[in-house]
């Protein structure tokens, strides 16, 4: 089993980073497309303002944990790809996008100081707070999130994968 002729563990090192950088990647849109619903109208915006600070404080203390895994993973075996075998990497052309992949998906927890206020804010509303206004400014800094690091991961993950496992 180990020659790779049924399963080739450097095949699942190079497609690791982009399995799990889509998944961070789909989390992302899945938050933002789900709670964007609760602000999506006036009408909508006044139902859903006492369970809003609940419903988020679980969604987020629930989430957290697979986000911060897809992170990990995403990273780890990005930097363990330009360990493996770099000079094929090099060759290729594939080092670098291997390289960006693991940097972009590391550097989702930059924006740590961007979405934890607002994630607090959430936590710690009252019941006079507009806590649709705080879940607006959480929902742009995740849209950010998302189409900057997390798009970026997966796409640099994906071309160093495809084009490293081109046939």
């Amino acid at each position: 089993m180990a020659s790779g002729q049924f399963f080739d563990p450097l095949v699942a090192l190079r497609i690791t980073p982009l399995v799990s950088s889509t998944c961070t990647l789909l989390f992302a849109w899945d938050q933002h497309f789900f709670l964007s619903l609760f602000n999506d109208t006036s009408e909508l915006r006044k139902k859903s303002a006492p369970m809003l600070k609940p419903y988020f404080n679980t969604f987020f203390s629930r989430g957290v944990f697979f986000v911060l895994g897809f992170i990990a993973v995403s990273t780890s075996t990005g930097i363990a790809n330009l360990y493996s075998q770099p000079a094929t990497l090099r060759s290729q052309g594939n080092y670098w996008w291997y390289a960006a992949g693991a940097a972009m998906s590391a550097g989702h927890l930059l924006y740590v100081p961007a979405v934890a206020p607002h994630v607090k804010a959430l936590a710690d509303a009252k019941d006079d707070d507009d806590v649709n206004g705080i879940l607006d400014k959480w929902l742009k800094a995740n849209w950010l999130r998302m189409v900057t690091v997390d798009f970026g991961a997966w796409l640099a993950f994906g071309v160093g994968a495809l084009s490293t496992l081109r046939m």
